[in-house]
């Protein structure tokens, strides 16, 4: 098979976007837009997420020890969208976003439907990403909603 087939059926496994929170040893919050999450534990409840190695949050998550994932909606692509490309932490805000610091100290965005926060329980290196296992500490339902997904937009991360 080619690689390009390859990419293609891998381009059909479905993804929600979230935006993973992370925070600096010195406060710094920040974000990234990501996709390759699962839940892979009932008791612990345990989540894992893919982040690539060679970015500034993956150093920020991996320093602290703690995550969030923040659950966008299905109108919520410009937001995903944001969080694809480097942020700034800019007083109360990250990229523009508010947040509240949630009780990891992660950041805990205001437009997400959802939020889960996690400590990290285990890394694990995967091609150019890292996966981090997180231990669910504590979470947060604001609203019901359908989760954005890859088939609900033009975004492509997978294949």
């Amino acid at each position: 098979m080619d690689d390009h087939t390859e990419s293609e059926i891998l381009k059909t496994i479905p993804y929600g976007f979230y935006i993973t929170g992370v925070v600096g040893p010195d406060g710094e919050a920040n974000g990234f837009t990501t996709c390759w999450v699962s839940q892979v534990s009932f008791e612990p409840r345990q989540v894992i997420v893919a982040a690539r190695r060679d970015q500034r949050t993956t150093e920020l998550l991996e320093a602290s020890g703690v995550f969030s994932l923040n659950f966008l909606d299905t109108e919520q692509e410009d937001l995903a969208r944001r969080f694809t490309e480097p942020v700034e932490h800019e007083g109360e805000t990250v990229g523009g976003a508010g947040y509240a610091t949630g009780e990891t100290g992660a950041p805990l965005f205001d437009d997400a439907f959802a939020h889960l926060e996690c400590r990290v329980a285990g890394k694990m290196p995967a091609g150019d990403h890292d996966v981090f296992l997180g231990e669910v500490v504590a979470s947060n339902l604001k609203r019901p909603a359908d989760i954005l997904t890859d088939l609900d937009t033009q975004m492509d991360y997978g294949g």
